[in-house]
Formats: C-alpha cells, sequence, structure tokens
C-alpha cells in the first residue's frame, strides 16, 4: 500500500482551502482582467486584491485537519511527510499565483511591451512574501490565522508604532527610514508591486524574504518530524 495515494491527487479531493477563496480569485481576475485590458496603467493596483486574497489561500493551516484526522489516508500512505508538506503549500497558492499569471499575460497583451507592472521583480517579491510567510505561520494554527494576525499587525504598525504613517511616508532619519522600509515591505509589500527592485531596494526586501525563507524552513521540518496525534486520542 506504499505510495498507493499521490499527495498531489489527495489534496485535489480533500481541498486545502474553501471553495469560496478559489470563486473570489475568479471574479477578481475577471474584474481586473478587464480593467486592465481597458487602462494597462492601473495593473499594480488591480494586483492588490489578488495579494489579500493570497495572504489568506497560503493561511491554509495542517496540524488541525490533520488532527482531526483528514489527513490520516495520506500521512500513512508511505510518502515522506517533506513532500507532503511540499504540495500542501503548493495547492494552497495555486489559485493566487494563476490568478497573477493571467493577469500579468492580459497586461503584456494590453501594453504590448516589456513594461509590465505584475511582472516587475517587486511584484514577484511581493507575491513570493504572502506566498510563503502566511503558509508557514499557519501550519500550527487554524486556517487563516496567519492572514488575520498578518493584518493586525499591519494595523498596529500603521496606528501605533508609526504615529499613524501610513506606508510609503518619508522617516526621519536614513537610518529609522531604512530599518521602517524593511518592516513595511515586511508587512505591506503592496509597497514594491510594479517596481524593478534596485540593489537598495533588494536589500530592504531581503530580511522579510529570507525570514519567509527560515519559515518555510522549519514549517516543513515540524511537518516531516512531528507526530501528530488525533483529537480523540489526547
Amino acid at each position: 500500500m506504499a505510495h498507493s495515494v499521490s499527495p498531489l491527487r489527495f489534496f485535489r479531493v480533500v481541498p486545502t482551502q474553501p471553495a469560496l477563496i478559489v470563486w473570489t480569485f475568479l471574479v477578481v481576475v475577471a474584474i481586473g482582467g478587464i480593467a486592465i485590458a481597458r487602462v494597462p496603467s492601473r495593473s499594480g493596483d488591480l494586483m492588490r486584491p489578488v495579494l489579500l486574497l493570497q495572504l489568506f489561500a497560503a493561511s491554509s493551516g495542517f496540524e488541525v485537519p490533520a488532527r482531526r484526522g483528514h489527513y490520516d489516508l495520506l500521512l500513512t500512505s508511505g510518502h515522506r511527510r517533506i513532500w507532503v508538506a511540499l504540495v500542501h503549500w503548493a495547492i494552497s497558492i495555486a489559485p493566487g499565483v494563476l490568478a497573477w499569471l493571467v493577469l500579468a499575460v492580459v497586461e503584456v497583451t494590453a501594453r504590448g511591451d516589456a513594461d509590465t507592472h505584475l511582472l516587475a521583480s517587486g511584484t514577484c517579491a511581493a507575491m513570493g512574501l504572502v506566498s510563503t510567510m502566511p503558509w508557514a505561520i499557519t501550519v500550527r494554527l487554524p486556517r487563516f490565522s496567519g492572514g488575520i494576525g498578518w493584518l493586525l499587525v499591519l494595523t498596529l504598525s500603521t496606528s501605533v508604532l508609526s504615529s499613524g504613517r501610513m506606508p510609503g511616508s518619508s522617516g526621519a532619519n536614513e537610518v529609522g527610514e531604512s530599518i521602517w522600509s524593511a518592516w513595511e515591505f515586511l508587512v505591506y509589500p503592496v509597497v514594491f508591486v510594479g517596481r524593478e527592485l534596485s540593489i537598495g531596494d533588494g536589500l530592504i526586501a531581503a530580511p522579510a524574504l529570507v525570514l519567509a525563507l527560515a519559515a518555510m524552513v522549519a514549517a516543513c521540518r515540524w511537518v516531516s518530524r512531528t507526530s501528530v496525534p488525533l483529537e480523540a486520542a489526547q
């Protein structure tokens, strides 16, 4: 019976997120595609709802459904846990990635040149961040916890830590501005959408991306090494 259940096929039957998320992506792509076709310069603005939805789509959670027995067939099929974790992550973020790529194709077609906002390095960095960190944060938490927590941190940052300053405003000094810029990309990656990252921008984005990678590694290691007891057995 080992390897009798493919993780990819399993998560197609046992979805990692509600169907409402997928349908919402479809609506956003339909509206965004029409808007970009008419006004291609608005593509950066229309990427924002995709990033917001991806924040929640990636926050799919793993331990809670596993403890409820939803993944028993897969976890006992002989597959390596690390492979199970990566497929779970890939299935979780797939609707958002596809939505982004469809809108990017519409933009390329509408603009007819290489100057595309949705394929800019800043947009790729923002999409990479919201597609990894929420999944890693939520791997041991209930579904959507990572997205909710992320929005709470963003709200606190703009209302308390920055005295109401919204992302993108100027800072008091160069060092403080650099620290704030790195922090705002972590909690509000939309600021880099549509931008081709310079060396300075890359240094600002690097801490958040490294943190996201470390969180992914830690989450995958947890899935691969930890025994997940059923709730009824506790």
